[in-house]
C-alpha cells in the first residue's frame, strides 16, 4: 500500500516564505561575498537537509514501513512494530531538531504524552503513531491515515 502525503496550508507558506526570502536576501548580497557566500550556504544546507528528510509518501508491505523522501529511503521493519494508532501531534509538541513546517514536518520532537518521537508528515490531521517493541516512536503521516493503519494492523496481528 502507498499513499502520499499532502503538506498543510502552513507548511507550504513557510516553505515558499523561506524560499523566496533566502533567495532574495542572495540577490541582494551579491555584491557583498562574505554575506552572499553565508545565505547561499544556507540555502543549500536547508535545501539538502529538506531532500533527504522531507517525506513525500509512505508505503507499507508485509515486511516494512517505508518513508520515501527525494534522497532516502527508511525503513520500518513490520515484524519490530508494537501497536499502530491514529494521532494528532498538538501545537505543544517540542521540535528538538528538524523542520517546524518547511517542506513539511520531519526529524525529532517530543510530546508530553508520548514522549520523544520521530515524525515525517505534511499535516497534522492526516497523522498515525507507530510503536516499536524497542520504545521508538514514529509519527507519520500520509492522505489515507486510516486506510494505512488498518493495513498496518492487519500486517502485525
Amino acid at each position: 500500500m502507498k499513499s502520499k502525503i499532502k503538506l498543510s496550508a502552513y507548511s507550504v507558506a513557510v516553505s515558499i516564505i523561506i524560499i523566496v526570502v533566502l533567495v532574495a536576501a542572495c540577490a541582494l548580497s551579491f555584491n557583498e561575498k562574505p554575506v552572499f557566500y553565508i545565505l547561499l550556504s544556507l540555502l543549500i544546507v536547508l535545501f539538502v537537509f529538506a531532500l533527504i528528510y522531507a517525506p513525500l509518501a509512505i508505503k507499507a508491505s508485509p515486511e516494512k514501513i517505508t518513508i520515501v523522501s527525494v534522497l532516502k529511503k527508511k525503513a520500518i521493519p513490520m515484524r519490530n512494530v508494537e501497536s499502530v494508532e491514529l494521532f494528532n501531534p498538538t501545537l505543544g509538541s517540542l521540535r528538538l531538531c528538524g523542520s517546524g513546517g518547511f517542506m513539511g514536518y520531519w526529524g525529532i520532537f517530543k510530546e508530553g504524552d508520548i514522549g520523544r518521537y520521530a515524525a515525517y508528515y505534511g499535516k497534522a490531521s492526516d497523522c498515525f503513531l507507530i510503536r516499536m517493541n524497542n520504545g521508538d516512536k514514529y509519527v507519520l503521516g500520509c492522505e489515507n491515515p486510516g486506510a494505512m493503519v488498518k493495513y498496518i494492523e492487519l500486517q502485525i496481528n
